[in-house]
């Protein structure tokens, strides 16, 4: 499943998000944005994803992402039940780095929250004692202007000062396409916004700034893939989706993934996900 770029509206005249979700479940939305995330979990429990790590999570599950890792969070199976009467409830605060300024992020008495957003990029699980940061995380939802600013960055020192550890490693920016550089980013972002219509090589090459043959050898080189069988692999990728989530019929999600044909769609489908969208759908959804 590819992740798809996000973008947060922070409030006018305030230098960063904080919100609340509450709803039956949690949306299944597998994203990436470039703001860091903190995330306590108030109420539910499932499968969070970050990067290529799923976990259990449950309630009071605190982490922090850094900027740019897809994440999400799936709720147990139990909370998708018609009879059901649970819910799901979070508090998150999305910030940009740049917030802090050059000179005031390099003063002495922030270094500590420096190293602590290094270490973001791996993605923090927070497993010490949460009896305070989670206090002070409800507590900043009431809070304004400086008062709350003053809380986010003692939110942060503690988080620093606690126990936590790592959920990714070197290994997977190695392999993640959209690590791969700034120009693969843009391609990743106009093939997810262009997929179901025809995507044209020559604007693609345009968007990187190279020529058609250039940028062809470009992709391989940094993909390990052509860039024919990447369109190709997030089509599918949505198809799947649509196969999971709706009741389309296969032949029509073909066409809305972009496909001209039932039988390429198929033919497609097959080789990427070794079944064919039949099977696929009983076997997922």
């Amino acid at each position: 499943m590819l992740p798809q770029v996000e973008n947060i509206q922070k409030p006018e005249n305030e230098s960063f998000y904080v919100g609340k979700f509450h709803a039956n479940w949690f949306q299944r939305a597998w994203h990436y944005h470039p703001e860091f995330e903190l995330l306590l979990i108030t109420k539910g429990h499932g499968v969070r994803v970050v990067g290529n790590n799923r976990s259990a999570f449950e309630e009071d599950d605190l982490v922090l992402v850094g900027a740019n890792i897809p994440h999400a969070w799936f709720s147990a199976p139990e909370f998708y039940k018609e009879e059901s009467t649970l819910y799901c409830e979070s508090i998150y605060v999305q910030f940009n780095r740049a917030m802090f300024g050059t000179r005031f992020a390099n003063v002495p008495e922030m270094q500590s929250i420096q190293r602590l957003l290094n270490e973001a990029k791996y993605g923090l699980k927070f497993e010490g004692n949460k009896s305070r940061i989670i206090k002070l995380l409800k507590n900043i939802m009431d809070s304004r202007g400086l008062d709350r600013m003053l809380k986010f960055i003692r939110l942060l020192w503690l988080f620093e000062k606690g126990d936590y550890s790592a959920i990714l490693d070197e290994n997977y920016f190695a392999k993640s396409v959209i690590y791969k550089s700034v120009r693969i980013r843009k391609v990743n972002q106009y093939v997810l916004n262009n997929y179901m219509n025809d995507v044209k090589l020559q604007e693609v090459a345009k968007l990187a700034e190279m020529n058609v043959s250039a940028f062809c050898r470009f992709f391989k080189k940094m993909t390990g893939k052509t860039f024919s069988q990447y369109v190709k692999e997030v089509r599918i990728d949505f198809a799947q989706q649509l196969l999971m989530n709706t009741n389309l019929p296969s032949n029509i999600i073909g066409f809305e993934c972009g496909f001209s044909s039932v039988s390429y769609f198929n033919q497609c489908f097959k080789s990427i996900s070794d079944m064919s969208p039949l099977k696929y759908r009983i076997l997922y959804s």
